[in-house]
């Protein structure tokens, strides 16, 4: 079936259709081209770049500049006891761990020679965030194996913020933690 058109019907579709084309000619010819817009995310960091952070330590006893020290996420005893100026002569350096990663908020201090230092420093009680599995096994009520959790609790989530984070490892208890206060410190 065919659609009959008279002759004006048949002028006005060529019109239509003229005016169609002549539109579109006009659209692309000689409008402007619609630019595409790139979209960049902000500028960061590169990844290949690290984010350095840094920590602040404290350095005490047998050092020649006593005081605190902001040294870069990382760093090692012996680079505080740099910062701090050196050890002094009669200082026991070597009661220290001097390649010992240090973590925001450490005390490090520095015994005399025949000083006795132990790893419970000056307070006399036992550091948490310094202590080995052996050390731990002397406290009350922590055996081999809770002294081995708490150090490998320790290596994995990194240091103890508060005594109550020990209640965090696998076998300590509220209970456990509240015995061990008067044994346990986080410096």
């Amino acid at each position: 079936m065919m659609i009959q058109m008279t002759r004006r019907e048949q002028v006005g579709a060529m019109v239509l259709a003229g005016l169609l084309i002549l539109g579109l000619l006009v659209r692309y010819l000689w409008l402007p081209k619609p630019t595409a817009v790139e979209l960049t995310p902000p500028q960061g960091p590169a990844q290949d770049e690290p984010i350095i952070k840094d920590i602040i330590v404290h350095v005490a006893g047998a050092v020649s500049q006593p005081g605190v020290y902001t040294l870069p996420e990382g760093a090692r005893v012996f680079a505080a006891l740099e910062a701090a100026g050196g050890v002094l002569p009669d200082a026991d350096e070597h009661a220290l761990n001097l390649a010992e990663p240090l973590f925001d908020g450490r005390r490090i201090t520095v015994p005399y020679l025949g000083e006795n230092e132990d790893i419970g420093g000056s307070t006399g009680k036992l550091n948490i965030n310094a202590a080995s599995v052996t050390d731990f096994d002397q406290l009350p009520g922590i055996g081999p194996t809770k002294a081995a959790a708490i150090v490998a609790y320790r290596d994995k989530n990194g240091p103890f913020k508060t005594l109550d984070d020990l209640a965090n490892v696998t076998g300590i208890g509220i209970n456990t933690v509240e015995t061990l206060r008067d044994y346990i410190t986080l410096y």
